[in-house]
């Protein structure tokens, strides 16, 4: 059936695999500035959530504002770091997928597309943080 010492091999070798891609996605210094620059993004999406959160003193709050029909989303202010938690999961699942295609042979172009796409992603989510400011204290 199972082996302990087939599953101890498998997940031995399943790390020096991670641990060898891991190792080539960042060998790239491109990659490293793309990845702290997303962090950054995402570090900022998290610091003004965090002082809007302090900021907003009663429970609920406006979330959302629309030209044509006004506010349309109003919530608990526990939903600002919704922004901050997706821009995160983005940028951990496009590392995900960039480890997968290391070996690739449009690895380079797969790199560039999958990280512009994360702070993309980040920079409209800090955005938005910046929307839910100005409809709640302007």
């Amino acid at each position: 059936m199972f082996s302990l010492g087939k599953i101890s091999h498998n997940l031995a070798l399943f790390r020096s695999n991670l641990a060898g891609a891991w190792g080539e996605v960042f060998n790239r210094p491109s990659a490293r500035i793309y990845g702290l620059v997303g962090l950054i993004l995402n570090l900022l999406s998290w610091l003004g959530s965090i002082l809007l959160y302090r900021s907003l003193g009663n429970d609920l709050t406006v979330l959302h504002y629309n030209i044509d029909f006004g506010i349309d989303l109003v919530g608990h202010r526990g939903q600002l770091f919704i922004n901050p938690i997706l821009g995160l999961s983005f940028i951990i699942l496009n590392l995900v997928l960039l480890l997968f295609f290391v070996r690739h042979k449009h690895y380079k172009f797969m790199s560039y597309l999958l990280w512009n796409s994360a702070i993309l992603a980040n920079i409209f989510l800090l955005l938005a943080a910046l929307g839910v400011y100005l409809i709640n204290f302007r």
